[in-house]
């Protein structure tokens, strides 16, 4: 009797296993969709302020573009090298333009998504903004939307995924850093949905 029971729960084990696997498999092909075919939320839409994530080709331009054509009225860009200044990033975008505009912010403070996040909403509440355009690139945004929802819960979020020039789709590293991101999307989840870390901050505060 009790080796009939150890088998049944040795093939309940294995059934979730395997179940576990295949949903993992199916999550995995749906993210890879989700990220090789990015569309930008509501292109024409307004808001109040383009929050852009450094780390990746074309994010900074893309929210130096949005910002020049009337996209917001301030852009933050968060995770900035200490060293790097507003002037900078003006200079890589076009050498030649003749003046800063207005209402850029720099963020110095992250070094990852979760600090982005952190960061962000902390000068999104000292702004009083409440509509952002996201900035990052199409494979880390589902990751970026997870922490950016999860710390501005009371804002209103529209994505704006940048396709990487130099990351082909279909490409080996394509698929390699969807893997990798995929998987730290899961983890995100996970812990945002266990130990939320704006727990420790009140809500009705954001």
């Amino acid at each position: 009797m009790i080796r009939n029971a150890a088998l049944k729960t040795l093939r309940f084990l294995a059934f979730s296993i395997v179940c576990g696997f295949w949903l993992w498999v199916m999550g995995y092909i749906l993210f890879l969709i989700g990220v090789t075919f990015p569309i930008p939320q509501k292109p024409l839409a307004k808001t109040d302020a383009i929050i852009v994530l450094t780390g990746g080709q074309n994010r900074i331009n893309t929210g130096l573009d949005l910002l020049a054509s009337g996209q917001a009225d301030h852009l933050f860009i968060s995770g900035v090298n200490p060293d790097v200044t507003i002037e900078n990033l003006v200079k890589l975008w076009h050498p030649d333009f003749q003046f800063i505009p207005c209402c850029i912010a720099l963020g110095y403070a992250a070094s990852n998504t979760e600090g982005n996040a952190r960061e962000s909403s902390q000068w999104a509440r000292d702004m009083d903004i409440h509509s952002i355009r996201l900035v990052t690139s199409n494979y880390h945004m589902p990751r970026a939307w997870l922490e950016f929802t999860h710390a501005l819960p009371r804002r209103e979020i529209i994505t704006h995924p940048v396709r990487p020039a130099a990351l082909p789709d279909g490409s080996r590293d394509h698929l390699r850093l969807s893997l990798r991101e995929y998987n730290k999307t899961l983890l995100t989840w996970v812990r945002l949905y266990i130990y939320p870390w704006d727990r420790l901050v009140e809500a009705d505060n954001w």
